[in-house]
């Protein structure tokens, strides 16, 4: 399956790098490029990339509204976001505007492709240490929830990074009907990605973290 991707970035140079490396990767076609956060949601709408890689600062519209402004039009195209810094404001604001994944400049080029990989598939794209953060993020007081026995299941799955095919396979379902289960989980947890319920559901301690499900 080909993958495709828009690359939005202010930094021509930087662009240009990872356009080349995504292009290193047979399965990904690089449909557009955007050296700003406007630009981003036209050729979003234009295009309907299946992913964007997007710079989180950028001049005039930054990275985050332009995430927000893409998933809250363009519901099947993920976005992951891409920075210099792990501060963790910048990694809860992109969760919040539902980024599938956050990249880090100082990445091998392994981790790069793996985690575009990863995001294209629909699971969450964040590295380990950055997945701790985004939970720790996440933190406060929040509100539980009333989650049911099959929403449980869907996001005890959810939270090891499968995308909605391996989890119905893995619980038989149908694709259509973890999708729906996915919605209301969305709904409940005030979530606007996967990304996000995965954080929300770990930090109000609706489902164990992933190393305790693959021990037991």
């Amino acid at each position: 399956m080909t993958i495709r991707i828009l690359v939005a970035d202010d930094h021509p140079v930087f662009r240009d790098g990872v356009i080349a490396l995504l292009n290193t990767r047979k399965n990904f076609e690089v449909v557009g490029e955007a050296n700003s956060g406007e630009d981003a949601v036209a050729l979003a709408r234009t295009l309907k990339p299946d992913l964007v890689l997007m710079d989180i600062h950028m001049p005039g519209l930054g990275g985050i509204e332009a995430t927000r402004q893409i998933r809250a039009e363009l519901r099947t195209v993920r976005v992951i976001m891409v920075t210099v810094s792990d501060n963790s404001e910048d990694l809860f604001e992109a969760v919040k505007a539902g980024a599938q994944g956050y990249i880090v400049k100082n990445l091998s080029s392994i981790e790069v492709l793996d985690l575009v990989e990863k995001a294209a598939m629909g699971e969450a794209a964040f590295t380990p240490v950055l997945a701790s953060k985004a939970l720790l993020a996440l933190g406060g007081d929040l509100e539980q929830p009333a989650i049911s026995p099959r929403e449980q299941e869907v996001l005890e799955h959810l939270v090891q990074g499968y995308s909605n095919a391996i989890i119905a396979k893995k619980i038989g379902l149908s694709e259509a009907t973890v999708r729906f289960h996915l919605r209301n989980i969305l709904s409940k947890l005030q979530a606007r990605s996967r990304t996000e319920a995965a954080v929300q559901a770990l930090k109000r301690n609706l489902v164990r973290p992933p190393q305790q499900q693959k021990r037991e």
